[in-house]
């Protein structure tokens, strides 16, 4: 089996499909041009520079790290208190008493 050009599948697919020009052999004709198309496009990636972005990410986290340590403020990203894990659980009875 050999690997072939875009240009090579779709003369054998003219040579094949010919002349015809009814509306099944013209949808077939779209398939295979969109999906060749597809295939190109993710064989060549989406265009995104994908060496750059981590660069700049990377730079990017290092700069906001070392900040945190100049910074006065002792705890620029404060996280939300979490739950007392060890606080008993109330009781039913406990949840409808009045006061």
């Amino acid at each position: 089996m050999a690997v072939k050009t875009r240009e090579e599948i779709l003369a054998e697919v003219k040579a094949r499909v010919g002349e015809q020009t009814d509306d099944e052999t013209i949808a077939f004709l779209e398939d295979v041009s969109d999906t060749l198309t597809d295939l190109e496009t993710k064989a060549k990636g989406d265009g995104t520079d994908w060496k750059a972005k981590y660069e700049e990410n990377d730079a990017e986290w290092r700069k906001k790290y070392t900040e945190r340590f100049y910074s006065s403020d002792p705890d620029p990203d404060p996280k939300p208190p979490k739950p007392d894990d060890t606080a008993k659980p109330k009781t039913f009875a406990e949840l409808f008493t009045t006061v």
